[in-house]
């Protein structure tokens, strides 16, 4: 990879880990699918130039917008809210693993002896994280995390039988039909939303716009242009960094902490999605931001 583009990953692999701790600080202000809903109706706005038809089977990309939309998100910062962003950041990694798992029962895909062995190492890792002795975090928060991750798998299994699409007009779509299900879901589930409207600040409004604007249209827009460009095996590695930025924005910004038992848990778990990621010898697909 040209040194430009490495540069221009690493940055992209900050924008998303910094997602963690940032959308932590946003939670403060808002309810969790409140500040998804936001997230995607800004999203929505944003791209709107990219509203359009494209191949695409409206019954595919509504199923999209449900399970990674509405679902994924609703499970995955539910979660987050109740748990440590250093430990969260670590466990949603394990998406990689159930997405090879549900290629293998959606596709008969058949992984390599690497994928095999950092499977159960990721595993292994994930588990040493929810049974820490010493941590802030819920066990059940931890584990909407996982569930979270569960149902990344299945969107990647979604996005694969779609085939290849714009990412941008596959997130436009997936950010208009999201929008209104999960501030409906919100205002159903959860409460407060006039208070939290009325009292956001810089640390709720500024998660808003860092997810609708630096985590999708920025960071996914950068991360598709290298995509197009290189190999798995080169571009993979790059993805390791997501995880470490968002374990180490959680200690730093947050005053967090991950004891020895913690850290050799989230080292296995990424040494195992590592040795997943640079396993196979398929080409990178573009998939819809996660």
């Amino acid at each position: 990879m040209k040194p430009l583009d490495i540069l221009v990953g690493v940055i992209v692999m900050v924008v998303w880990g910094m997602n963690f701790a940032l959308g932590k600080l946003a939670m403060a202000e808002f309810p969790p699918m409140m500040l998804i809903g936001l997230r995607y109706l800004l999203t929505a706005i944003l791209l709107i130039p990219f509203l359009k038809p494209q191949g695409m089977k409206f019954a595919h990309i509504f199923a999209l917008s449900v399970t990674l939309g509405v679902l994924h998100f609703a499970f995955m910062f539910t979660g987050l809210k109740g748990t440590d962003a250093s430990l969260a950041a670590i466990a949603a990694q394990i998406q990689v693993p159930f997405a090879v798992i549900l290629a293998v029962i959606f596709f008969r895909e058949r992984p390599n002896k690497k994928q095999i062995l950092g499977i159960a190492i990721a595993f292994t890792g994930v588990a040493m994280l929810a049974g820490a002795p010493k941590t802030s975090s819920s066990l059940f928060d931890l584990g909407l995390v996982i569930i979270a991750s569960l149902l990344w798998g299945l969107a990647h299994i979604q996005v694969k039988w779609m085939g290849a699409v714009n990412p941008f007009v596959l997130n436009a779509w997936m950010a208009t039909l999201a929008a209104p299900m999960i501030l409906s879901a919100s205002l159903v589930i959860e409460d407060g939303h006039w208070e939290a409207l009325q009292n956001a600040g810089l640390a709720g409004w500024g998660g808003v716009v860092y997810m609708a604007v630096g985590v999708t249209v920025f960071g996914y827009g950068l991360w598709y242009r290298i995509l197009q460009k290189y190999d798995v095996s080169q571009t993979m590695p790059l993805t390791i960094l997501a995880p470490l930025v968002g374990a180490a924005s959680g200690i730093v910004f947050l005053g967090e902490h991950m004891d020895a038992f913690q850290l050799t848990g989230a080292a296995l778990t990424i040494v195992g999605v590592g040795a997943v990621t640079t396993g196979g010898k398929t080409k990178a697909k573009v998939e819809a931001e996660s």
